[in-house]
């Protein structure tokens, strides 16, 4: 499927979201491989979101995750919850 028709869908908050085509994670992980070429990083910034709205996560996505929080063009604030999500993700792994 198509890169930008999945990021598109980041727009809808994740409670509304209805995968049809499109598992939620695919989505996820398209928001988070989006090129960190502009610094509103807009796409990644909405699949943090979904993230942090419940979006179940694995090691592939965390990895992209810890990329976003140490990506200095990205904005400081979304460096900021994507290290937030890391460090929960590590602390709930070492249970």
């Amino acid at each position: 499927m198509d890169k930008r028709s999945l990021v598109v869908r980041l727009e809808v908050p994740l409670a509304q979201y209805r995968a049809d085509d499109a598992a939620v994670r695919d989505v996820l992980l398209a928001g988070l491989r989006w090129p960190a070429d502009t610094p509103t990083g807009y796409w990644q910034s909405l699949a943090v979101g979904w993230i942090e709205q419940g979006a179940a996560i694995d090691t592939e996505i965390i990895e992209f995750v810890k990329l976003i929080s140490t990506t200095a063009v990205l904005p400081q604030e979304l460096r900021h919850k994507a290290h937030a999500i890391v460090c929960h993700w590590q602390r709930a792994s070492r249970l």
